[in-house]
């Protein structure tokens, strides 16, 4: 039976959402979906869909108050965490503060935010003007982007003034803003460190980190995360001591986060971005093999219940792997081509096209062909490694 008495408000409905709405269906909530994408999967499945970008906090919390929701969650989407933090504020439901997730959205700010409370931060500039970048540039490799979006979108390495030239606008177009940010790039020792937390009342409550590893096809996209570190267990504890202390000063209340930190070759931490949701591409669920903690489920649940504790979780053994399909050319889907030696690892396939529809080469989130979660044994750690490097994981034709 539905509880039409607890609503539950999600932003977005795609594939990497599915598992959160799922659950509150289940557990018999009411689910309102809401995008402008009305084919998304979540809309089919939820009890109420709404055609509105994620990303128009008015409009939705004018539609909140209407529809008297208890909860709202923009469970892994990085443009719509602000909304969620807002409407929440302006509710008085559980979220994290809109002061915080702004500064944790915004790339520009959360480097000032860094900054002024003595964490590691690459040199950075941000403007919205091209003659201003050029100016303020110092040469070298760096890394330009937009201040305000996500999956890999509009992000370019930049080696000196022509590639400024030739990228920034394509980078500014991605910015709701329409700004952008150019900073060092960090020479990292091994890889870059990407795992999930969650924060309930301003205490991490969970957090798995693991290895990050990136595209043959477009090395600025991730490929694969592995966990838990193995590259980098030595410095566990400061790693998430820092993110702790992050997540202290700068305010966030509850929800999930998704972490990216880079170790240098001096053994520096920087902080690249806390992310104030839990990551797409199914991290949840990567986590949810290695530990057995549903992040889908405390989600839900942390936005509905006051006081809300995670239960005990336990680091299982063997390592998990997450494998973010993508093609390293255009073409039509003729086969997913997992390596045989790990036909039977597989945990969960997440498929979002079918045999013959139109591939993209791989450049940012939006060309991803699916998710693949599996189990690897140590035994088998230096063929996945290897694997990930010289095998074609989908096949097109």
């Amino acid at each position: 039976m539905i509880n039409k008495n607890q609503k539950i408000l999600f932003l977005g409905g795609a594939f990497s959402q599915l598992p959160a709405i799922e659950y509150a269906i289940r557990s018999h909530y009411y689910v309102i979906t809401l995008d402008y994408l009305p084919n998304n999967p979540g809309h089919s499945i939820s009890h109420e869909y709404h055609n509105i970008s994620t990303i128009e906090k008015e409009e939705i919390l004018k539609l909140s108050k209407k529809i008297k929701i208890d909860a709202i969650c923009a469970y892994a989407s990085d443009p719509a965490a602000e909304t969620a933090a807002y409407v929440s504020e302006e509710l008085g439901i559980i979220g994290g503060s809109y002061e915080s997730v702004q500064k944790l959205s915004n790339k520009k700010e959360f480097r000032c935010f860094l900054k002024n409370n003595n964490f590691n931060v690459p040199w950075f500039f941000s403007t919205s003007n091209l003659d201003e970048l050029i100016k303020n540039y110092k040469g070298g490799k760096t890394i330009l982007k937009p201040v305000d979006s996500s999956g890999s979108k509009g992000v370019f390495t930049v080696k000196n003034p022509d590639e400024l030239i030739k990228f920034f606008e394509e980078s500014k177009s991605y910015s709701r803003t329409g700004q952008v940010i150019l900073e060092e790039q960090i020479e990292r020792k091994g890889p870059q460190i990407h795992g999930e937390g969650f924060v309930v009342n301003g205490e991490l409550s969970f957090i798995l980190l693991g290895d990050q590893f990136f595209s043959q096809v477009n090395p600025l996209v991730p490929y694969s995360t592995v966990v838990p570190s193995i590259f980098h267990h030595d410095l566990k504890n400061k790693l998430i001591k820092i993110v702790q202390e992050v997540i202290k000063k700068i305010g966030f209340k509850t929800g999930g986060i998704n972490v990216e930190l880079i170790r240098d070759i001096n053994d520096e931490i920087f902080v690249l971005e806390i992310g104030a949701r839990n990551g797409g591409n199914y991290m949840p669920q990567l986590m949810y093999n290695s530990t057995g903690l549903d992040l889908a489920k405390v989600n839900v649940d942390a936005l509905l219940i006051r006081n809300y504790q995670i239960k005990s979780f336990k680091l299982r053994a063997d390592f998990y792997a997450q494998v973010i399909l993508h093609s390293s050319k255009k073409g039509k889907l003729k086969k997913i081509n997992i390596p045989s030696l790990f036909e039977n690892s597989i945990l969960e396939k997440h498929i979002y096209y079918k045999i013959g529809d139109n591939i993209n080469i791989y450049k940012s989130s939006k060309d991803v062909v699916g998710v693949v979660i599996l189990k690897v044994k140590d035994e088998n750690f230096s063929s996945y490694f290897s694997f990930l490097k010289t095998h074609d994981w989908v096949i097109v034709d």
